[in-house]
């Protein structure tokens, strides 16, 4: 899949908020050597991290998403920063903490799954949180999740990052 970029015009079918070059300066700049591979892999990584921000904040931005926006959330109107100055889209792109937002979640998708289906008990279907087995003499224990919380796991740093730039009191963990 070939990465396209929302650059805060409403760019037809874009699927990332980042370009590769973006984040390898960011990791770059902060001595992070994990952001390695192909472009590819890492446009393949940005796509989803652009993915789940959609999955997760789509509906959570501030302000109301343009006539503009294509397939992303992106650009926005009544969209103001923390000091409350209306973002300008067509010059500023994409704000800078969700820009590093992105790249953050990128880095973790190259590795990982960000919204991993929660494993469940097969005998139960209850999301499992704890198993401890034992050889001899032979014991199992199984914690399980009450009730039917969606399970998300928490990133602190791209997590923190898009505090401000979301509908919602306190800190963005779910």
């Amino acid at each position: 899949m070939t990465l396209t970029v929302e650059d805060g015009t409403g760019v037809a079918d874009a699927n990332g908020l980042i370009t590769v070059a973006f984040a390898d300066a960011y990791f770059a700049d902060r001595g992070i050597t994990a952001w390695t591979g192909t472009d590819e892999v890492k446009g393949i990584a940005i796509i989803k991290a652009t993915d789940y921000m959609e999955l997760l904040y789509a509906d959570r931005w501030k302000g109301i998403i343009s006539t503009d926006a294509t397939t992303l959330s992106f650009p926005r109107t009544y969209f103001y920063d923390r000091k409350g100055q209306l973002v300008d889209f067509t010059d500023d792109g994409i704000p800078n903490d969700i820009k590093k937002s992105c790249a953050e979640y990128a880095l973790r998708a190259l590795t990982a799954t960000l919204l991993a289906d929660p494993t469940q008990d097969s005998a139960s279907g209850k999301v499992l949180t704890f198993t401890k087995k034992k050889v001899g003499p032979i014991e199992t224990e199984s914690q399980f999740l009450a009730g039917f919380r969606e399970v998300i796991r928490k990133y602190p740093v791209p997590d923190r990052l898009l505090k401000n730039w979301l509908n919602g009191v306190g800190a963005v963990y779910r």
